[in-house]
């Protein structure tokens, strides 16, 4: 690994270690014991302008929707950020930035530092919220709802105004209908399961494994 970013590796992960983090290579992985989740991860990309250049991506995880994705496999060691159903990619400059950029260009020390302190103030910011969202549906559609608010209050705010500044969207990007098929299925409700993924293009195997999970949870809940 390269010193720089392992310097920022280091100071990262002292604070995901307190928060029930565990690292595997460039992920960091946190589970509620129902097997929702939280992964974020470090993504080398090319560095153009300095030693070392990454991404640093945020997903959270909703257990039955994992294992669609992973199948046998250990989420503890497999879970990525893309895995999610809500997916994030952090700011890395500040609010005095004329344009937001998400790519880390570490050169020096200092450029470590400030990156991990970036990380880590998110991170302080914002794992306290979504540590909420891990284990309720309800909670996690109340999230959704207020992110559709906010994107509405600045949408309309960038239309009066275009100048940046006048429509701060909100983070990331929800896949809120998995979280309500899932939700449905979860409950045993085969029917509101059905209603949820009948629209649903191009997501016919996910549509099948939601419906499989209604129908056998229905069967284990009648005894």
């Amino acid at each position: 690994m390269n010193a720089l970013l392992r310097r920022f590796v280091g100071l990262v992960e002292a604070d995901a270690r307190a928060a029930g983090f565990t690292r595997r290579g460039p992920v960091f992985r946190y589970f509620d014991a129902g097997g929702d989740g939280i992964a974020f991860d470090i993504q080398r990309t090319v560095a153009l302008r300095a030693e070392v250049a990454f991404f640093v991506n945020v997903g959270v995880l909703l257990g039955p929707h994992l294992r669609y994705y992973l199948g046998r496999k250990d989420p503890h060691r497999h879970a990525m950020p893309h895995h999610s159903v809500w997916h994030y990619r952090l700011v890395a400059t500040d609010d005095t930035a004329e344009l937001p950029d998400h790519t880390f260009e570490l050169s020096t020390d200092a450029d470590a530092d400030r990156a991990a302190t970036v990380v880590r103030t998110w991170l302080a910011t914002n794992l306290p919220r979504m540590k909420t969202w891990l284990g309720d549906a309800d909670a996690m559609i109340e999230a959704v709802e207020h992110h559709r608010e906010e994107f509405a209050r600045a949408h309309a705010a960038r239309l009066a105004d275009p100048r940046r500044e006048a429509g701060r969207f909100p983070q990331g990007r929800w896949h809120d209908r998995a979280i309500r098929a899932y939700a449905h299925a979860q409950r045993g409700d085969v029917a509101a399961a059905g209603a949820e993924t009948a629209t649903w293009n191009g997501g016919e195997e996910l549509a099948a494994d939601v419906l499989a999970l209604a129908d056998r949870r229905r069967t284990e809940l009648k005894g």
